[in-house]
């Protein structure tokens, strides 16, 4: 089976949901609204504002193997001029997607060397990976529906500075854990103790899921604000992967739960962000160590000399 894409372009007061009704009646699938935006600067990094513009309508065809793809768009494109044309629409064109096939998306997740110490290895690629790496850590992932791959430079960075503080026999704190790939590197080199926090409810299944690809015990989760947590010095490293808004929101919370000397790894940072959170967290008696920029995103090791 092979699949057409279509760009259908309509005037921005179009009735969506209708041309994607009906063209679910035509035989059409898949169907989304491509929006026009404005990207906008934020405190966590960048956000979005949708333009009143002309609104586009992606759709797929799917045909049989063998069938000539441009003929068959073209008989396709008629039709749906024909049938669309009370919606206004303007334009219409096709094209080949970059997706044919049920696993093209694997093509974008390739193994990873994030250090000296540890590569990244996408599931279906382990018998590639053998024998080819010296690393000492080897990680197993799995694309999930939880935030964190390894392939962001956040990630990484955080990966990169749990090594430099030694987590073994060490109890840690994740604070927005996603996926958990964080939490169970933790738990790879050796760590007393990790609790995984996040507000997503598909985090427990997914860092579970990661934790048993890994052959290792699964941290503690608690899904919910990481302000809600209760106690007093309880972990010798905090992580917290989550924007600069947000790490400012919980830098009370997460310097009231480190221990004195503990380490504070603040990542997810962007540069007109960064003054503000190192203002947070140095205001409550945290020495800024280290920092570490991976393109425009920025990482801050603080230790807490409460």
């Amino acid at each position: 089976m092979q699949w057409i894409e279509y760009q259908l372009v309509f005037p921005s007061e179009t009735d969506t949901e209708s041309v994607m009704y009906l063209l679910g009646e035509k035989g059409f699938a898949n169907s989304w609204v491509d929006e026009s935006v404005e990207i906008l600067r934020i405190p966590d990094g960048y956000d979005y504002k949708v333009k009143d513009t002309d609104v586009t309508i992606i759709t797929y065809e799917s045909i049989e193997d063998g069938v000539d793809m441009e003929e068959e768009a073209v008989r396709s494109l008629a039709t749906l001029q024909r049938e669309l044309a009370s919606f206004g629409m303007r334009e219409s064109s096709w094209r080949e997607p970059d997706l044919q096939h049920a696993d093209d998306w694997k093509a974008h997740f390739d193994i990873e060397e994030v250090s000296n110490e540890l590569v990244l290895i996408p599931t279906w690629k382990q018998e590639e990976a053998e024998g080819k790496y010296g690393q000492k850590y080897r990680m197993i992932f799995e694309p999930g529906g939880a935030f964190g791959t390894g392939k962001h430079g956040t990630t990484q960075s955080c990966l990169r500075f749990i090594e430099q503080v030694d987590v073994e026999g060490k109890n840690i704190l994740d604070v927005g854990a996603g996926s958990g790939i964080l939490s169970v590197y933790c738990e790879i080199r050796g760590a007393a103790s990790v609790l995984a926090v996040d507000i997503n409810p598909s985090s427990p299944s997914e860092i579970e899921y990661l934790a048993s690809l890994n052959g290792v015990r699964a941290p503690e989760v608690y899904v919910g604000d990481g302000n809600a947590l209760l106690g007093e010095s309880l972990y010798d490293v905090i992580l917290i992967n989550i924007g600069g808004e947000e790490a400012i929101r919980q830098a009370g919370t997460c310097v009231h739960l480190v221990k004195k000397n503990g380490k504070l790894i603040v990542s997810g940072i962007v540069e007109w962000a960064e003054e503000d959170v190192r203002h947070a967290y140095e205001e409550r008696g945290c020495v800024l160590e280290q920092r570490q920029v991976d393109e425009e995103w920025i990482t801050l090791m603080f230790t807490a000399a409460k």
